[in-house]
């Protein structure tokens, strides 16, 4: 399944071992504890290209967020939006060095491509939800 490859993927991601050692990145659900993760898939239409021959080159949309601290210290602010762009800047060398979500074998992934910056969503009065969207782009064998 695509979205347990990119949980896999976002596992191994070095930025995200700053924060937490043990990292648990979930499946359409965010814990209302901080410094926690998780991918959402977002409707999109799947395929980009097809070929006469049944392949085709697809799209998977998806967000990729999380729970920080969020308030009047400014440096936590900061620290919250420095993550997202570590982390974009982090996936960008993974496409430029061919580090790839692992896809099952009718699958080859082609990019991730992040398609937002990272931005506050949802936020409380000690907490927000932030979040960055992204499309996995991949190629499928025709059957």
């Amino acid at each position: 399944m695509i979205i347990d490859s990119l949980r896999n993927y976002f596992r191994k991601i070095k930025c995200l071992d700053t924060f937490n050692n043990a990292i648990r990145v979930n499946v359409n659900y965010l814990s209302p504890n901080t410094d926690t993760y998780s991918i959402e898939e977002v409707p999109i239409e799947p395929i980009l290209k097809h070929y006469v021959n049944g392949d085709s080159i697809r799209q998977y949309a998806f967000i990729f967020t999380s729970r920080e601290p969020y308030g009047a210290d400014i440096l936590q602010n900061i620290d919250n939006s420095g993550f997202y762009e570590k982390l974009a800047n982090e996936i960008e060398q993974n496409n430029n060095n061919n580090v790839l979500p692992v896809l099952d074998n009718d699958l080859e992934p082609l990019e991730i491509k992040v398609t937002s910056t990272g931005y506050a969503f949802a936020v409380t009065e000690d907490t927000a939800q932030f979040q960055i969207q992204l499309k996995l782009k991949y190629f499928k064998k025709g059957k």
